[in-house]
């Protein structure tokens, strides 16, 4: 079975939430923020740098977020780090990286954003489903507002209460509950292969988008899952 065509099947729901907000219907749509919306390497260059300050290193000069990794241990890969500066390097990524004063680094991934304008434009609702903690709410808030979207207060941008909780369940948990509310729910969009495919195990209604990039991962998802490819280089 060829892959469904990600791009084509959200033009084909735009027209669709323009058909059945205009008859009266209440319709949403959901995306993931982290490498979804904003591109978080900008975040983790930031962080590098930080790095580099702290430690009387040079990993990061001359370089730029674009050469970034998706997480501290490919990142620490990419620079050439020693196994010491690379394990320390762990350490002091994780909890910046989750910190919101630090996503006012990252960058916008213009396609996505440009998308969630045209659902809200189309009569959706939009909804922010990050695994982001709840703590943190307020500089996401802030972040989604600065780059001009739709739909952006505590009704609809939904965090994780705590870290710990399973970011599968807590989504497949708020997609169902988005599914209730309304009489009809377009995507669920994120570029995590593994979120999407605990959102399917646990048998949501809502149809997950895969927006495939350098951040998907390998997880296998349904063969039916439509998938958007794009390059944010």
């Amino acid at each position: 079975m060829p892959p469904i065509n990600g791009k084509k099947y959200i033009d084909q729901t735009l027209t669709q939430i323009k058909q059945r907000t205009a008859a009266g219907e209440r319709v949403a749509v959901s995306f993931d923020i982290d490498n979804t919306l904003f591109d978080t390497r900008g975040r983790a260059f930031a962080i590098g740098k930080e790095f580099d300050k702290a430690n009387g290193t040079t990993y990061f000069k001359g370089k730029t977020s674009k050469q970034m990794g998706n997480d501290a241990k490919e990142t620490a890969k990419l620079m050439k780090m020693t196994p010491e500066h690379a394990k320390k390097f762990s350490s002091f990524w994780f909890p910046r990286f989750f910190k919101g004063e630090n996503y006012k680094n990252d960058l916008q991934i213009r396609q996505t954003v440009a998308l969630a304008k045209k659902a809200a434009a189309a009569g959706a609702d939009v909804f922010y489903v990050t695994a982001r903690t709840q703590s943190e709410e307020t500089f996401t808030i802030k972040q989604l507002e600065k780059a001009g979207l739709p739909t952006v207060d505590a009704n609809f941008v939904v965090s994780k209460p705590k870290m710990k909780d399973k970011t599968p369940e807590y989504k497949a948990g708020t997609l169902a509950q988005i599914d209730q509310q309304y009489d009809f729910v377009g995507w669920f969009i994120t570029e995590s292969r593994a979120d999407i495919a605990g959102v399917q195990n646990l048998n949501s209604n809502v149809t997950s988008v895969l927006l495939e990039t350098k951040f998907s991962g390998e997880r296998k998802v349904d063969e039916d899952t439509p998938i958007w490819k794009i390059d944010v280089k």
